[in-house]
């Protein structure tokens, strides 16, 4: 077999591939002797019926099982023998085989980057103090609160979007067709797809219309509007908003299973806050490091991989809405617009995991098997199982690979803090991270 591969893109890949005719033979004659031995043909007995027979009734099965077969197999093992790590789903192009003769294939596809960091040492980095007070505690009453709150169907025609409403809308434009959006969802005063309608909608009722100018960034994940403008109109045609639960006793016992109380909640918060804490330091930390590392080391990411990033990352939003008991469509009928407002995301923990992997590469860190069995002991205790079916269980599902990159991810980051510099500062407000929100 004969492989020629070339440069298409950065990370786009031409591969040819020429299958001599000896083994077209051989797939060819597999292909007949399975029909053979499966089929009966009036006349015959079954796998006794001649080749030129066979091919008179399934020639056309016979060409496109041919086809297939050399081209997944011989691109699969063509691009192991050039250690390529395909990312994509190959475009094939080829003429179709015949018997005794070469049969050639090209496929174009997108391939992992090979990422060489630059700069990942020698950062300014701040760390908020952990220290412990009544702010503190009541910002984790009001984030319970969020989390136990109900998303409802606003009636009242008269009710003016409020911030961190759920604004389903239309948006419509007839100098940019394709930015034509239906029951898009805008989290009011956070997010939008579309840049500044999240600010647009706040004071709109249900049913009010009003033009508005988008005016695009120059790193928008639609690339055809990078850097411009548009005048778009928008529409709400409904408004869904979250009714926060008092902070009482009956809070507290959702909250925390054996607390009877809110003072008893309150107490629970206090006790384990300062841990909370240094993991909020611990996160604000990686959180720079995160944005600095993408800054200071760029290179090009195949878009398919950040579709599939972004497809993950809604999977897991909707998990976790189906577990406080809601319906992804019911918070965001368009999924379609939530994927491409989730791309910006998506593309940032690419890049930000593709470069954690190469300094581990180069720095030479690893996961231990003591390092595993730690975290499987941890996620035992969580769900108060033995830790051998804990292990049985991820091992089943595919999943060791992950606690030992997340592993290694910890230790990359300790490795990038003991080298920059950390100033010790009081607490920060910190800023939604939906690149760790949605990791899972």
């Amino acid at each position: 077999m004969k492989v020629e591969i070339s440069d298409v893109g950065s990370t786009r890949k031409e591969m040819k591939v020429v299958v001599p005719k000896q083994e077209v033979d051989s797939v060819t004659n597999d292909i007949y002797r399975d029909i053979s031995q499966k089929v009966t043909i009036r006349g015959f007995r079954k796998g006794k019926a001649p080749r030129h027979i066979i091919k008179m009734y399934y020639s056309d099965y016979i060409q496109s099982e041919l086809s297939k077969k050399l081209v997944q197999d011989k691109f699969e093992q063509a691009a192991k023998e050039q250690d390529l790590f395909v990312v994509s789903m190959p475009d094939i192009s080829n003429e179709p085989p015949k018997e005794n003769e070469d049969f050639t294939f090209t496929a174009q596809f997108d391939v992992k980057p090979e990422v060489k960091p630059g700069k990942y040492t020698g950062f300014s980095l701040q760390k908020p103090k952990a220290e412990v007070d009544e702010k503190n505690i009541q910002d984790v009453l009001v984030r319970l609160q969020e989390t136990y709150a109900s998303i409802n169907d606003v009636t009242d025609p008269e009710y003016n979007v409020q911030e961190k409403d759920y604004a389903i809308v239309d948006v419509t434009s007839e100098e940019r067709p394709n930015l034509n959006r239906f029951k898009m969802t805008v989290e009011a005063g956070v997010r939008s797809a579309l840049p500044g309608l999240e600010q647009a909608v706040v004071g709109m009722k249900a049913g009010e219309e009003k033009k508005v100018t988008v005016d695009f960034p120059e790193d928008h994940f639609l690339e055809e509007m990078r850097g411009a403008s548009a005048e778009v109109n928008l529409k709400v045609d409904s408004i869904k908003n979250r009714e926060l639960p008092a902070i009482d006793d009956e809070l507290a016992k959702k909250a925390r299973p054996g607390v009877e109380s809110i003072d008893e909640l309150k107490d629970a918060i206090r006790k384990d806050l300062q841990e909370r804490l240094e993991a909020d330091a611990r996160n604000h930390l990686e959180r720079q490091i995160r944005d600095q590392l993408v800054k200071e080391n760029p290179f090009d990411v195949p878009e398919t991989m950040v579709r599939f990033q972004a497809a993950m990352m809604i999977r897991g939003m909707s998990e976790r809405l189906s577990s406080q008991g809601f319906k992804m469509e019911d918070v965001y009928p368009d999924t379609e617009s939530l994927k491409d407002e989730t791309m910006a995301s998506a593309d940032n923990l690419v890049r930000t995991s593709l470069l954690l992997e190469s300094i581990a590469k180069e720095q030479g860190i690893e996961s231990t098997d003591e390092e595993v069995q730690q975290e499987i002991g941890k996620l035992a205790e969580r769900y108060n199982m033995a830790p051998e079916m804990v292990r049985k269980g991820i091992e089943e599902r595919g999943g060791l690979e992950e606690i030992e990159f997340g592993i290694v991810e910890k230790k990359v980051y300790t490795y990038i803090i003991d080298n920059s510099q950390v100033e010790e500062v009081g607490q920060i407000e910190e800023k939604s991270d939906d690149t760790s929100a949605d990791r899972s």
